[in-house]
């Protein structure tokens, strides 16, 4: 963990922070520039922070032409586009930091592979534990009922960063040797399996504390530009300064943890070679 650290600001590392900056800062900007077109200028503008009915939210979409057209066209092309810029500098990032050549094949082939050995039992345990704090919630106690209310969205956040890991873990088996043959399968899928759910007290500290700092970095940005308001252009611009900087210590953050899985990767990769070896060893010495 302590040597994943170096490499944050590496070519990649600050492509991949500029890509979550980008998701973040350049959606939001492209969305006020579809709202402003459609609204023009609207006085709600004064009034930001404050209560705004059902009524006021209806009539904005309906006769502000929001209805059918929320997005517009450039917030899900930009979206889209740096999502896939952060995805790819990401995978570099890994490859780079194990030594292997980035190839789009691995990057790609193992989405599926992933989501075959890794969504079931992810969503059984985070069923599991949505279940058990909804179940502690319905008793009424307060404190157990507001870990219902903020766990619920943190669990699903982990659910998907745990997928995301098993996904980090699989791409990186097959950057190394793509399967071809049934034994070869059975061999990535069982490793792969093994290296995320034979750590769970590990991997589920490092998944849990990251979605727990991430959110609170962008809740804490939404908090402090809400007091801000926006009565002056200066003060919109503070808070998307206030959203890009939580984005790119977030974006730090996941670049760690793609560092850890690589380092972890290629640990376990070194120990089981060198276990089949002692085994061959053994058999050629008993035969």
């Amino acid at each position: 963990m302590t040597k994943a650290i170096p490499g944050g600001f590496t070519a990649w590392g600050v492509q991949l922070i500029l890509a979550w900056v980008a998701f973040y800062a350049l959606t939001a900007l492209s969305w006020f520039s579809h709202l402003r077109a459609k609204l023009g200028n609207s006085a709600l503008a004064e009034n930001w922070g404050e209560a705004i009915s059902v009524g006021d939210i209806w009539e904005i979409m309906e006769n502000g032409g929001l209805r059918d057209d929320f997005f517009g066209l450039w917030v899900p092309v930009v979206g889209a586009l740096a999502l896939l810029w952060a995805l790819w500098a990401g995978w570099k990032m890994q490859t780079r930091a194990v030594g292997l050549c980035t190839r789009f094949v691995p990057w790609l082939a193992s989405v599926p592979a992933a989501l075959a050995i890794g969504f079931l039992p992810l969503w059984v345990l985070h069923a599991t534990l949505w279940g058990t704090l909804g179940f502690l919630g319905s008793f009424g106690i307060q404190p157990i009922a507001w870990m219902d209310f903020f766990g619920g969205p943190l669990l699903r956040m982990a659910f998907a960063s745990s997928l995301m890991l098993q996904w980090w873990l699989c791409r990186l088996d097959m950057a190394k040797r793509m399967p071809k043959s049934a034994e070869e399968w059975k061999t990535h899928i069982k490793d792969s399996f093994l290296r995320l759910w034979a750590h769970p007290v590990q991997w589920g500290n490092i998944i849990f504390f990251g979605v727990v700092v991430r959110a609170g970095l962008m809740f804490g940005a939404l908090c402090i530009g809400w007091e801000l308001g926006a009565k002056s252009l200066s003060h919109l611009w503070a808070f998307i300064v206030l959203q890009s900087l939580a984005a790119a210590i977030n974006a730090w953050i996941i670049g760690w943890v793609l560092r850890v899985a690589a380092l972890y990767w290629k640990n376990d990769e070194a120990v089981r070679t060198e276990i089949k070896a002692l085994h061959g060893d053994a058999a050629g010495s008993r035969w």
